[in-house]
């Protein structure tokens, strides 16, 4: 079922939220989302070129009205059942502190996306297996952010993460990460 789904590339995902900003101004909604995960690295990083769904969380809004305009856009784009993923909210439950900034204004849809050092801590989080892009992800965003050692990532975790939630596979994780980065990390 996954191989079928529509990967949405940086254009595609910015003619959605286009689309979908007309359909909240003839509503006379305004909307705030924030925007995560691959989609977020698609839009933003440029790291990506493509992504299956987009992880978000949307402010309080018309529910009714609002799943008519996801409706719409879904048929309008030809978009796959779970193109919108909003299962971003459980993890977020683990969050210390949310650092968003804004990515785009339109005139009835504000997107905000977390900080690099945010999302750099939610990927070490994750820390999924391939297919999942976490490691290449956090591996971008360290480059990005200047990280060198294990010490200066475990400080950035912290401010986002309690640290206890750091299992073994998130150590694997930044050991591996830092073995690609050309340190180690042991």
């Amino acid at each position: 079922m996954m191989d079928s789904i529509e990967m949405m590339d940086k254009k595609k995902l910015l003619d959605i939220f286009e689309y979908m900003n007309e359909r909240l101004q003839e509503n006379q909604l305004q909307l705030e989302i924030t925007v995560y995960g691959g989609s977020i690295m698609t839009i933003v990083y440029d790291n990506r070129p493509a992504t299956r769904d987009i992880d978000c969380v949307f402010s309080e809004v018309n529910q009714t009205l609002f799943n008519h305009i996801l409706d719409m856009t879904k048929f309008a784009f030809n978009l796959s059942e779970g193109w919108i993923n909003e299962e971003i909210k459980e993890p977020l439950k683990s969050i210390l502190k949310e650092d968003k900034e804004t990515y785009k204004v339109y005139s009835n849809l504000k997107i905000f996306k977390p900080s690099a050092k945010q999302l750099l801590a939610m990927k070490i989080l994750a820390a999924r297996p391939e297919p999942a892009k976490d490691f290449i992800d956090a591996y971008l965003l360290c480059k990005d952010l200047s990280i060198k050692t294990k010490e200066e990532l475990l400080r950035l975790c912290e401010e986002y993460i309690p640290l206890t939630l750091i299992g073994e596979r998130q150590q694997n994780f930044i050991r591996y990460l830092g073995k690609d980065l050309g340190y180690d990390w042991k």
